[in-house]
């Protein structure tokens, strides 16, 4: 067998000036490309050319899409500046995480999480979801 990562994601969005916004006021990832209708992301961790590909168009179905926080830190950080910006989100515990969901300009499900399995939270989800 042989070894593979997720390397990208390309999302069709109807207004991409709005995802741009959305993608790098929220998430910290920076454009990196910029080509006819298409933006290229990558966030600062990552020596990747770019991680999340956007292109205006239409959606063909709403997704999620998984972020991680450096730590703990970072997620209450993420956390103050979206109550601070008035956008509306969902706080879940997972168990093996700890999750702050956001909804982008074409609704996708676009969640920010902490990785507890070493701080305090268990080793496997198992499905579990509670209010945080």
């Amino acid at each position: 067998m042989y070894t593979t990562r997720l390397a990208y994601v390309h999302l069709k969005v109807r207004h991409l000036e709005q995802a741009v916004t959305f993608y790098t006021r929220f998430l910290d990832l920076q454009v990196c490309e910029r080509f006819d209708q298409t933006a290229l992301l990558v966030s600062s961790t990552n020596e990747a050319h770019y991680e999340l590909a956007l292109s205006e168009g239409m959606p063909s179905s709403s997704l999620a899409l998984g972020f991680a926080a450096a730590s703990e830190a970072d997620f209450k950080a993420a956390l103050a500046y979206v109550r601070q910006e008035g956008v509306p989100y969902h706080l879940e515990d997972r168990g093996i995480t700890h999750v702050l969901s956001l909804t982008d300009p074409d609704g996708n499900t676009v969640e920010l999480f902490l990785d507890r399995r070493r701080s305090g939270g268990r080793a496997f989800w198992r499905g579990e979801r509670s209010p945080l």
